[in-house]
């Protein structure tokens, strides 16, 4: 990941997180789903949220309205304040399952009946006022005529303003975990500026601290779902001094193994190291060929143009190991130059 790209990725998830209510405010549809995102929005969504997109949330059994087992209320609030449950995800799975020609004050009155069925006093009351507070919620945010002459950072202030203005303390349960993202972004910016010079170790140890710190109460659920691709690539731009300073392949080898398994486990690490063997063998041997070429093509000018090549083949093969390697060469060789 890019991280001076960071601030431009946070814009253009406002641009996402604006769209959806753009959705509702047309009234066309009682979901939102991947096929209604462009492939730039989805990938903002995938790095906005550590957890995903919801897509399947309902299947993973989360959800406080499981078939086994309703959450009561209090339970339900510690999901909330700790990320477990994400509110917004709960609110779209349940409209997944309305009636597709439901309109969406027919699709909340089914959510409301159905906590009504499910839930008995006081917890019914307790759990149906945070969906009514919700859909209010929903409502005034569409009615807002929001200012256009802000930047992102001040523009997302006054979203915050605006959801407390109509939610109060709710504010917090329902999207705390999507502004405590939003701030580890915007934060991870200047954080990677500001420790440019400290020592690797500590960097790397001061982030953690940074992230754990920005994350708050959501820190376990978040991090726990975060793609540990994603860790070991953070890791690693946070390593990179230090790591382009080794200049022994066999140090760097054991280097980047030890992070590695850190993330992905020993088996892991160590087939990733065999591809990184075969790589680094295919690059030496391709090398190799490509002086042997131009020696052989030095030499052999008088050549016809068929012969050449079949020379060429044959040296190929012998260079490359095999005819499947000689022919994925040439197919590389020949997309290189088309695409020159």
């Amino acid at each position: 990941m890019d991280f001076k790209k960071i601030i431009l990725i946070v814009f253009l998830f406002l641009v996402l997180f604006l769209s959806l209510f753009y959705l509702l405010k047309q009234n066309d549809k009682d979901s939102v789903s991947k096929d209604a995102l462009s492939p730039e929005e989805q990938m903002v969504s995938d790095r906005i949220s550590p957890m995903g997109n919801g897509e399947g949330f309902w299947d993973e059994a989360i959800s406080p309205f499981r078939e086994d087992r309703t959450k009561p209320y209090l339970e339900l609030l510690e999901d909330l304040k700790s990320g477990k449950v994400n509110f917004v995800w709960e609110v779209w799975a349940l409209r997944r399952k309305c009636n597709p020609d439901f309109t969406p004050d027919q699709c909340n009155a089914t959510i409301l009946a159905y906590i009504d069925a499910e839930y008995d006093s006081p917890d019914r009351e307790k759990v149906k006022d945070l969906f009514v507070s919700y859909f209010r919620y929903e409502e005034e945010y569409r009615k807002w005529e929001q200012p256009t002459d802000l930047n992102f950072i001040e523009l997302y202030e006054k979203i915050k303003a605006k959801r407390r203005e109509i939610l109060s303390d709710k504010a917090d349960l329902i999207f705390g975990m999507e502004e405590s993202q939003v701030s580890f972004l915007e934060g991870t910016n200047n954080f990677i500026k500001q420790t440019a010079g400290v020592p690797t170790e500590l960097r790397v140890k001061q982030f953690e601290e940074f992230k754990k710190k920005t994350y708050g109460n959501y820190y376990d659920s978040l991090v726990s779902r975060e793609d540990k691709f994603d860790h070991y690539q953070m890791e690693m731009s946070l390593r990179d001094k230090e790591l382009i300073s080794i200049t022994d392949p066999k140090e760097k080898e054991k280097y980047l193994f030890k992070i590695e398994s850190k993330y992905f486990g020993k088996e892991k690490a160590e087939a990733l190291a065999n591809e990184r063997k075969k790589e680094t063998k295919l690059w030496e041997s391709v090398s190799t060929y490509e002086a042997k070429e131009k020696e052989f093509l030095r030499e052999n000018r008088n050549l016809s143009e068929a012969d050449k090549e079949k020379k060429l083949k044959e040296l190929r093969i012998q260079i490359l190991g095999s005819e499947e390697e000689a022919d994925a060469y040439l197919r590389r060789k020949n997309i290189e130059e088309a695409g020159k």
